[in-house]
Parts: C-alpha cells; sequence; structure tokens
C-alpha cells in the first residue's frame, strides 16, 4: 500500500511537472507570437518555443515565421530568411512568410527576389495589403514607377487606413515627375500623423518643381514636426538658415547604422536641391555618395538611382 501511494506521489508530480513544462513551452510561444517589444528578446522566445517540439506544424512555422521577423528589425537578414524559408517547408501556404521573406530580400537589394516573394504572398491571399505595399516599393527600387502606382494603388483600395502607402505613392509620384498628383498624397499622410518628417521636404521639392517658392508651406509644415531633430538640419539649410555641409555634419551619430541612413537622406536631398539650382555636377557627386553607403533599403538610394540613370541618358 505504501509502495502504491508512493507511486502515486511521484507520479503525480511527475505529472505537475510535465504540466509545468509544456506552460512554460506555451507561454514562449504566446510571448514570441505578441512581442516583447525588443527583438532581441523575441528572438530568445521564440527560440524557445521553436525548441521546445511542443507546437503542431503550423504553428512552428508560424513561431519561425515571427522569429525570422524579429532577426529581420535586428538587421540579421540572412538569419531571417533562413527562418522563413523553414517557415514555408512547414506551411508553404503562409502568406505571412511569404511577404516577410520579401522583405529580407528588399532589405538586401535583392528586389527582384522580392517581388516574386510578395507575387507568391498575393496569389495566396489576393486581398493583402502590406503585400501589394511592399511589392511597389520594390518595383520602385526596380526604376519600374508605373508598375509600383498600380501596386500602391491597389494597396489604399483594400485598406481605409494606410499612410505609409500614401507617403510611397507620393514619391513614386514625384519621381516619375508628376508633382501635381505627390503633394495631396504626401500631405494626407502628414494630416493622418504618420511619422515621416521627410514628407515635408519631398513637398518643398515637388512645390519647387511646379515653380512656387514653396517655403512658406515647408516653415508651416516644420513647425509640426514636435520632436523631431532629424531632418531639422536640412529643413534648414532649405530655407537657407544652415549651409548643406552644416546640414551633412549634422548627420554624425553615435549609431552607426543611424549615421548611414542620415547620410544617406542627406546626400539625397541636398542633391535634390542642386538639381533645383542647376548644379548637375554638385548632385551627381551627392548621388554616387548614396550608392557608396549601401542604405539598400532607404527610399532615397532608388531616387538617387534613378537620378543617375536619367544623367546617364
Amino acid at each position: 500500500m505504501r509502495g502504491t501511494f508512493l507511486f502515486f506521489i511521484l507520479g503525480a508530480a511527475a505529472l505537475t511537472l510535465s504540466s509545468f513544462a509544456q506552460a512554460q513551452f506555451k507561454n514562449h510561444a504566446d510571448i514570441c507570437i505578441s512581442g516583447t517589444g525588443k527583438f532581441d528578446l523575441d528572438v530568445s522566445f521564440c527560440s524557445l518555443a521553436i525548441k521546445s517540439g511542443q507546437h503542431s506544424q503550423l504553428n512552428q512555422a508560424t513561431l519561425f515565421s515571427h522569429r525570422g521577423r524579429a532577426r529581420l528589425e535586428l538587421g540579421d537578414h540572412h538569419g531571417a530568411v533562413q527562418d522563413f524559408a523553414a517557415a514555408l517547408e512547414l506551411n508553404p501556404g503562409s502568406a505571412m512568410a511569404h511577404n516577410e521573406r520579401g522583405r529580407a530580400y528588399h532589405k538586401t537589394g535583392n528586389n527582384a527576389r522580392a517581388v516574386d516573394a510578395y507575387t507568391k504572398a498575393i496569389e495566396l491571399f489576393p486581398h493583402y495589403g502590406a503585400a501589394f505595399r511592399n511589392r511597389g516599393t520594390a518595383k520602385i527600387f526596380q526604376g519600374k514607377l508605373q508598375d509600383a502606382l498600380a501596386d500602391l494603388d491597389t494597396a489604399i483600395a483594400s485598406v481605409n487606413y494606410d499612410p505609409a502607402s500614401r507617403i510611397l505613392r507620393g514619391i513614386t509620384h514625384y519621381l516619375s515627375g508628376n508633382f501635381d498628383a505627390a503633394i495631396p498624397d504626401l500631405s494626407a499622410a502628414m494630416e493622418l500623423g504618420y511619422p515621416y518628417p521627410e514628407a515635408v521636404l519631398w513637398i518643398y521639392l515637388a512645390e519647387r518643381r511646379l515653380g512656387r517658392d514653396g517655403k512658406v508651406t515647408l516653415r508651416d509644415n516644420a513647425d509640426d514636426l514636435v520632436g523631431a531633430d532629424w531632418p531639422r538640419p536640412l529643413i534648414k539649410a532649405y530655407l537657407g538658415e544652415t549651409t548643406a555641409q552644416a546640414a551633412l555634419e549634422a548627420a554624425k551619430h553615435e549609431n552607426s547604422a543611424i549615421q548611414r541612413r542620415r547620410k544617406t537622406q542627406a546626400y539625397f536631398y541636398l542633391g535634390q536641391l542642386a538639381l533645383l539650382n542647376n548644379d548637375i555636377v554638385n548632385a551627381r557627386k551627392k548621388f554616387d555618395k548614396i550608392i557608396g553607403l549601401g542604405f539598400f533599403d532607404a527610399i532615397e538610394y532608388a531616387g538617387a538611382m534613378l537620378e543617375l540613370g536619367r544623367q546617364a541618358h
């Protein structure tokens, strides 16, 4: 009797530990999917959940997709691509994994493969607004501006609130030379409170291209940028309140990735300003600097490539 009772106690303890372990694995998965707000932690929780072996094939695919997302945000593009490949091996019908793999390809400058991945996501989920927006973005980088506009139109039509697509469509109109159409999209995104302070510079450039002064609008728009330390130096350069060189110096930052992004932007917008002043040689030098920085997923990188292509012809 005593042995039976001891066996019962030990069995109950083992069952309790097993239940506790399963609860832990479930918690790791829940945290992985909901996110912690810190991408390195997300990678850790997703890894624990994946290694547990406690999840179905479809759930395992979801965990790989979420870990891939976190790795992508951390700049681990290779690791992200591997995770999305693993997710798609487990669940080839995951539109999200195809879309996210497209983003990983885009960030490394491989826009042809990105377009293929987004297209697969759209084939699986024809109303996938984000995939249309992402494919439109990749097409901008390919220089296929009319195709990009078609995708961005679809993205905007499929989602009532999509200021990101409005920004991208406005920029695409600008790069296409349709400056009148650029301003309403960029202004609408600003009115919706979308955090893209560089919109004020695109609006100024479009107004200048239309033969307007643009400085009054730029000052008014700049006043609405609460707490934006960047691109304020560029705005001051546009208003003639500081020099182009001072604006470039202001792009320096202790974080190398932030500095590279800011320098990419500084060279682009100062290059655009040089074009407005018919200083083609200076503009080309600045666009060449952008290519050397290699910030492949910055919209200013795409803009510089287009400008250099035009000047070559």
